[in-house]
C-alpha cells in the first residue's frame, strides 16, 4: 500500500504539470481524480500501480481529456495571461538590472572625496 501511495503521488505530480489551465479548475479536477483513486485503492487494498493507472488512465490522456472539456476561450485567456505575467516579470527584472547598473555606474564615476588633514604638533 505504501508503494502505491508513493507511485500515486508521482502520478498526480505528472498530471498537475500537464494541466495547463486556470488554477481553480486544475485544483478541482485534481481533487476529484484523487478521490476517485483513493476510493479505488480503498476498495482493493492489494491494488498495483498498473491496475490504478488502467483505472484512471495515463496522466497525459487524462489531462488531455479534461482540457478538451474546457471552453477554448478559458484556455486561450489562461495562456495569454501566463505570457503577459512572464513578460511583466522579465520587464521588471530588466528594469531592476538597469537601475542597479546605473547606480553602480554613478557610484564609480563620482570622484572620491577625501579630506586630508595633517596634525601639526607645536612644542
Amino acid at each position: 500500500m505504501e508503494n502505491v501511495n508513493k507511485e500515486l503521488s508521482q502520478y498526480f505530480q505528472r498530471l498537475e504539470r500537464l494541466l495547463d489551465c486556470p488554477k481553480d479548475l486544475r485544483r478541482a479536477f485534481l481533487s476529484q481524480t484523487r478521490r476517485m483513486a483513493e476510493d479505488f485503492v480503498q476498495g482493493r487494498p492489494d491494488t498495483t500501480q498498473k491496475e490504478l493507472i488502467d483505472y484512471l488512465g495515463e496522466p497525459e490522456e487524462l489531462a488531455q481529456g479534461f482540457l478538451e472539456t474546457l471552453e477554448p476561450e478559458i484556455l486561450e485567456y489562461h495562456k495569454r495571461r501566463k505570457v503577459l505575467v512572464r513578460w511583466c516579470l522579465i520587464g521588471f527584472a530588466t528594469a531592476i538590472m538597469l537601475l542597479l547598473s546605473a547606480w553602480i555606474y554613478i557610484l564609480l564615476m563620482q570622484p572620491i572625496q577625501a579630506e586630508i588633514t595633517r596634525v601639526i604638533t607645536i612644542r
